[in-house]
């Protein structure tokens, strides 16, 4: 490794590093990201880079619009309830910012007319990638802001719990299933399980899959047992005292026309908590999310109601619907029955959001189905990862 020149060292013209706190991180506790990003085919990662990116990602507002130069995060805020020693975690801290600087994201057109590469991190601006005095800087590509900001089909989980997961699949569950919150379901056949949980087919430096001597792709855990084992079994303890706590039940084929046990297809997932009734205190202490929620109390939305839609919702259409209100108060349309009123387009407009998100959820499975076909044929798939 290159040792980095000291600051009395007048033959160096490299550049400084710019580490230290630039400004202070404002966190809004809750990471929003495209569809796309979720339900891709990411790599295993270790949780201290999964960390990175979330405390990253949960800096980018919904009135952005762009990327900024480069974020800035706090170590002691990634590595609180996690495994990593005090006297390893400048090594620990290295190790993921090199995972994070060898991820790509692949785009492909259906027809493999079109394909081309991204990296995630640019390691290429002025600001570094990198640690210094406690503080992290990352720099992440401009050319994928259209999937952090402005994004209009997303999916959207808290930090609390997230941050102490200890697993890469309990994260990927907890991503998932904050997709499904809506419905309290989620049913997944066997292979697309294997894609979202990096279980698919072994790829080449190349990106070709490989086979065994039969011809047959190689894939991690072929045992469906073995799959059950190493990706569901964490996740299951992990998530037990979260409001994503599930169970999961195994789906046999219907009929078997040849002799033998019913092959196993798919994987029901079922939410186990009760839907929330009360608003979180971490909604209430974040400065835009508290100041919707006053508002919304002021027209009489109920905190039930405020509870289980204003996450979907989102804080932007809340406030339109607030200035709706507003001017019909101004105007000779005003609401005699605010109680009755704004509960009812409320609700409405949360479950025209919650429904939207499920049709992108079953879309963008149903284009991960197509495409494991197409690599399977030798095309490239249409999806990040």
């Amino acid at each position: 490794m290159t040792e980095l020149p000291s600051m009395a060292d007048k033959r160096s013209n490299q550049l400084m590093l710019p580490f230290d706190l630039q400004y202070e991180p404002e966190h809004r506790q809750y990471v929003k990201q495209h569809w796309n990003v979720t339900f891709a085919r990411q790599k295993k990662m270790s949780v201290l880079a999964k960390r990175i990116m979330a405390k990253v990602i949960d800096q980018v507002r919904d009135d952005d619009m762009s990327l900024r130069d480069f974020y800035q995060i706090r170590i002691q805020d990634i590595i609180e309830d996690s495994s990593v020693s005090k006297s390893g975690v400048y090594n620990s801290v290295q190790g993921a910012l090199y995972e994070l600087a060898q991820v790509v994201w692949e785009f492909a057109s259906p027809d493999n007319s079109q394909y081309y590469l991204l990296h995630l991190v640019d390691t290429s601006k002025q600001h570094r990638v990198g640690y210094q005095d406690g503080v992290i800087t990352m720099v992440m590509n401009p050319q994928l802001a259209p999937y952090f900001i402005q994004i209009a089909h997303y999916t959207k989980y808290q930090l609390k719990n997230y941050m102490t997961l200890r697993s890469w699949y309990s994260m990927r569950f907890f991503e998932i299933l904050s997709a499904f919150k809506d419905t309290g379901e989620w049913v997944v056949s066997v292979e697309e399980y294997r894609m979202l949980m990096d279980c698919w087919h072994e790829k080449d430096q190349k990106g070709k899959v490989k086979t065994d001597k039969d011809g047959n792709p190689k894939i991690k855990y072929p045992n469906v047992n073995s799959l059950i084992k190493y990706t569901m079994m964490e996740p299951l303890e992990e998530l037990a005292n979260t409001e994503l706590a599930f169970t999961y039940e195994p789906i046999y084929e219907e009929k078997r026309h040849v002799k033998g046990r019913k092959r196993l297809t798919a994987f029901r997932f079922r939410m186990t908590s009760l839907p929330r009734t009360s608003i979180p205190g971490s909604w209430l202490v974040n400065e835009v999310v508290g100041r919707t929620i006053a508002n919304l109390r002021k027209w009489k939305v109920s905190d039930k109601n405020v509870a289980l839609y204003l996450e979907d919702i989102g804080t932007k259409k809340a406030n339109e619907l607030i200035y709706e209100w507003q001017m019909k108060e101004n105007s000779d349309k005003r609401i005699d029955d605010k109680v009755r009123y704004c509960n009812k387009v409320f609700v409405h407009i949360g479950k025209e959001a919650q429904q939207k998100m499920k049709d992108e959820v079953t879309a963008a499975l149903n284009r991960m189905s197509e495409s494991s076909q197409r690599e399977v044929s030798g095309q490239q798939p249409d999806i990040i990862r």
